[in-house]
């Protein structure tokens, strides 16, 4: 039976979301049909029609977009894959590439924090305007935040890893995270690099005290970068990239569409060798500009 538009909007009301527009809501409706019709994304539309927090619904409206960019363009996606029969708990998604292997897409919503929402909020309600000014320290601190993230999908917090528990030939693991609500919505390129492989690679203007998560240890490098390398080890020969998620500016609440821009590991693969990940990338979701 068909989602119902009366299902989604209680959903939407229960999870604290204010009324739609209506071709915000026929648009999102439109995309969970097509999904539906698939009958891979059972759980994906139970757990929208169910859902009851803000939070989880936003996560899972991600992961509704993702899915319908792939599937609206001939890429079938599986949702909730293992890499092995009994390993790890589920990644989000598979896609296979043929005889070029699979990927695997573990997806986060990286959402503003509480404190700085209600911040804006407030001087918006006072002045009209947005007058917090980010300063290094506040980058540095996202980044960081950042960083966290990407390493809480692959490992739990003391270091056991959870996901993403082969690394062979041809199976590429990728982390997604959609990172619009980083830096205020002014997430950039760099930043994106600084994440991924720190200060070296970005502008002098840019560089934050920050070690990357696929950054190539010195042993020059002081002991507190020592041990954030150490963090990121099992990461850096697990991950083949990071797969970093925008909304275009204007973009509706629910109906939405993705950019991407892919950072790939230079420890595991290259561009060239991820060929067919690629294409397939770029072919489901426009690069991010």
């Amino acid at each position: 039976m068909p989602i119902e538009r009366a299902t989604l909007v209680e959903a939407i009301s229960a999870s604290g979301g204010a009324v739609q527009p209506d071709d915000q809501v026929d648009g999102l409706l439109a995309k969970l049909r097509a999904l539906e019709a698939t009958g891979r994304y059972a759980s994906l539309l139970k757990g929208i029609s169910s859902a009851n927090d803000k939070s989880n619904f936003l996560s899972l409206l991600l992961e509704a977009t993702f899915a319908y960019q792939f599937e609206s363009r001939g890429l079938s996606l599986d949702y909730e894959v293992k890499q092995g029969a009994s390993e790890g708990s589920s990644i989000d998604f598979g896609l296979k590439l043929g005889d070029a292997g699979a990927a695997y897409f573990e997806l986060r919503l990286l959402q503003q924090d509480q404190a700085t929402a209600t911040k804006i909020a407030q001087q918006l309600t006072d002045a009209g305007l947005y007058a917090v000014i980010k300063d290094g320290v506040d980058e540095q601190r996202e980044i960081l935040k950042l960083q966290s993230i990407v390493l809480s999908k692959v490992e739990d917090k003391h270091g056991k890893p959870t996901k993403f528990l082969k690394v062979d030939p041809g199976a590429f693991n990728v982390v997604a995270v959609c990172v619009s609500d980083l830096l205020l919505g002014m997430a950039d390129l760099h930043d994106c690099i600084l994440a991924t492989y720190g200060d070296p690679e970005v502008p002098e203007e840019c560089r934050r005290g920050i070690f990357g998560l696929f950054q190539d240890l010195k042993p020059v490098y002081p002991a507190e970068i020592q041990v954030a390398a150490k963090r990121f080890a099992h990461l850096k020969a697990t991950i083949h990239a990071v797969l970093f998620l925008f909304k275009p500016n204007g973009s509706g609440i629910l109906d939405y569409s993705l950019q991407q821009l892919l950072v790939w590991n230079r420890a595991l693969t290259t561009e060239a060798d991820a060929g067919a990940l690629n294409d397939a990338l770029c072919a489901a979701i426009a690069p991010f500009k």
